[in-house]
């Protein structure tokens, strides 16, 4: 039993020019009648895309059943979320004013640092080297500094 295209877009629930762009390329081997149409073979076809199961096609149809209790259980279970995502946005907004605050005081040191550092090799250097107020003629003589 082979397939013919539209056959095998049914069967594995892929469209027809995907699966004739499969066998184009070489992924999928097919062979072409005389009337222009491929044959495919099941097993070819499914070695590269996987069979629709029943079970899928029945579901689609009929859609998901809906169930109350879990529609109830589902409105908990997003309250719950709900809190605890409001709970970990709060630690998150507090972590961040924590590292603001950090950050302040962390620059407010380094400039307190920098003027101390300043002030201390000022205090180390001490006055610079006074010139001497005598003249050429008390050096040369030896007059005593006043």
């Amino acid at each position: 039993m082979a397939y013919t295209l539209g056959e095998a877009a049914k069967a594995t629930g892929i469209s027809k020019a995907s699966i004739s762009r499969a066998i184009n390329s070489g992924r999928i081997s097919a062979v072409k009648k005389d009337d222009g149409s491929f044959s495919i073979e099941p097993v070819e076809l499914h070695r590269v895309y996987p069979p629709k199961s029943a079970a899928l096609v029945a579901e689609t149809v009929i859609g998901t059943p809906r169930n109350a209790d879990a529609d109830t259980r589902n409105g908990s279970d997003s309250n719950v979320l709900q809190a605890r995502l409001d709970a970990a946005l709060e630690q998150l907004r507090d972590r961040e004013g924590t590292i603001d605050d950090l950050r302040h005081r962390l620059d407010r040191s380094d400039e307190e640092r920098r003027e101390a550092q300043a002030r201390v090799i000022g205090l180390l250097a001490g006055p610079g080297p006074t010139e001497s107020k005598r003249g050429f003629f008390g050096r040369l003589f030896g007059r005593p500094d006043e």
